[in-house]
């Protein structure tokens, strides 16, 4: 049987763990070749290797994607292994949480360069390519506190805001090339790196607020950004 992302090469931004790994691999699984890109080599090569050895396509890709020329060089080492990049999960994320007054311009101005400029030129690398290719779909990994209120997290509730409002007009900007651009809002899923900023404390407020009483799992997201990347969310843009 057929994967549902046959014949699609996929960048995804910190693919080498947590959600984004699992993204990586579940895209694998259904067929597409994927660059997983991160910030430290061996994290990279660690899950490109895994889905290599599972029978998948991959290659590690090293870059800051807070940086404009990491994210254009990634996007075209993945084009020369695997042809032109028709889809894009914008997954990197940096954060940490604590009242505002605590954090420093470092902290500050590192979230907003990974969480939302990184989106930023996530689009710009990928844009020709998708034209090129005829089509493509963006899958941006926003957050609901987008619009729930957050104690202690005001970066991070406005950068996800920015990222779900990118999405809306990129989809009518990008629309007319065939590309869709897609986000999706985990609810509390644990991952390692989540765990850096949550304690168990704070993971059981967390799953008691959950109407499953459990928490998500990144695969749990997988499955969202393989059917959003699929024909089957072929009018589903913007969302």
């Amino acid at each position: 049987m057929a994967g549902r992302l046959d014949g699609r090469v996929a960048l995804v931004t910190g693919g080498g763990r947590g959600i984004g790994r699992a993204i990586s691999e579940a895209y694998a699984r259904e067929g597409a070749f994927v660059g997983v890109l991160d910030l430290k080599a061996e994290i990279a090569e660690d899950a490109a290797a895994a889905i290599r050895a599972a029978g998948g396509r991959a290659i590690a890709l090293t870059g800051n994607v807070a940086k404009r020329d990491d994210v254009m060089a990634a996007a075209e080492a993945l084009r020369a292994a695997a042809g032109p990049v028709t889809l894009l999960v914008n997954n990197a994320m940096w954060n940490r949480y604590g009242p505002l007054e605590d954090q420093t311009e470092e902290m500050i101005g590192r979230m907003i360069d990974v969480g939302f400029k990184g989106v930023i030129w996530g689009y710009q690398a990928v844009l020709p390519q998708m034209r090129e290719a005829g089509g493509g779909v963006i899958v941006n990994i926003a957050s609901p506190s987008a619009l729930l209120a957050m104690k202690h997290g005001i970066m991070y509730s406005a950068i996800k805001a920015a990222v779900a409002a990118s999405t809306r007009s990129a989809a009518a900007e990008f629309g007319p090339d065939n590309i869709r651009v897609c986000a999706i809002a985990p609810g509390s899923t644990r991952t390692d790196g989540a765990n850096l900023v949550i304690d168990e404390e704070g993971w059981e407020r967390r799953r008691k607020r959950v109407p499953l009483q459990r928490l998500g799992t990144p695969e749990d997201i997988a499955h969202a950004a393989v059917f959003l990347a699929s024909d089957e969310a072929g009018w589903i843009s913007g969302d």
